[in-house]
């Protein structure tokens, strides 16, 4: 499976995506992560991520740095730091997932019947 989502022309795209805006596709990772509409704590990306919450610091440095990203204090807990994306990074998420989105162009070698078989294979596997 992995050799089928890691075709180096299609991450090439994501990286090169990633590369224009300056951070590593690590950091990229955890900006599609990051949901549009609401803000949320560091340690629930952390938790997404399936990492610490130190490596979710630095990571969070960058996207901050590159003005991607805004870190405050959680409303009611200022203990809590929330990460909210700025309109750049909800720009850029969005292209980001887009890109994940798009399906090798390997996968035009199927037919209809092919494409749909496998499609409904997937959703078993994800269910």
């Amino acid at each position: 499976m992995r050799a089928l989502t890691h075709l180096p022309a299609h991450l090439a795209r994501l990286h090169k995506l990633y590369g224009e805006a300056g951070i590593t596709p690590g950091v990229g990772k955890a900006l599609v992560q990051l949901p549009s509409d609401h803000q949320v704590p560091m340690r629930e990306l952390a938790s997404a991520l399936h990492c610490d919450n130190s490596y979710v610091t630095s990571v969070i440095d960058v996207l901050e740095e590159k003005g991607l990203v805004e870190r405050r204090a959680h409303p009611s807990d200022r203990r809590i730091k929330v990460i909210s994306l700025t309109e750049e990074g909800a720009l850029l998420a969005k292209r980001a997932r887009a890109e994940l989105a798009e399906p090798p162009r390997v996968f035009d070698s199927l037919t209809d019947a092919e494409a749909a078989q496998l499609r409904d294979l997937m959703r078993k596997l994800g269910d």
